[in-house]
């Protein structure tokens, strides 16, 4: 099991190159949420620590369109609008605050949401 001082915090410079890097267990034991989609917005990757922080439980996520299958409350201007508005700009590196979670719809989470390596972006979530 990897050390948490090996493991890059939330507010690292180029979050999504650090994460790649790692293996899957260090993701599943980041402090926040990692989820990686593919340019098509299926789930390619859905770390246990999403898991576990968001209270979503072990349902199946991989193979599953995010934004209407996963998280269709993500499916607005605010949200999935302002990541596709960065893509036609050709910068994916946002930050931005988002209230709502599966088990607290009051939540205030922080998210980082920035371009693959291999194609498709990261989503990140630090819950407050």
């Amino acid at each position: 099991m990897p050390v948490a001082s090996d493991l890059p915090e939330f507010d690292t410079p180029h979050l999504a190159r650090a994460v790649e890097a790692l293996s899957d267990a260090a993701v599943d034991s980041l402090p926040f949420g990692a989820i990686r989609l593919d340019d098509d917005g299926v789930v390619a990757y859905y770390s246990a620590a999403e898991r576990r922080l968001s209270g979503s439980g072990d349902r199946v996520r991989i193979g599953i369109d995010f934004f209407s299958r996963i998280a269709p409350c993500m499916d607005n201007p605010d949200f999935r609008g302002r990541i596709e508005r960065a893509r036609t700009a050709g910068t994916l590196d946002l930050e931005f605050s988002h209230v709502g979670d599966f088990e607290d719809r009051d939540r205030e989470l922080t998210v980082r949401i920035q371009s693959a390596s291999a194609g498709g972006l990261w989503i990140f979530m630090r819950r407050e």
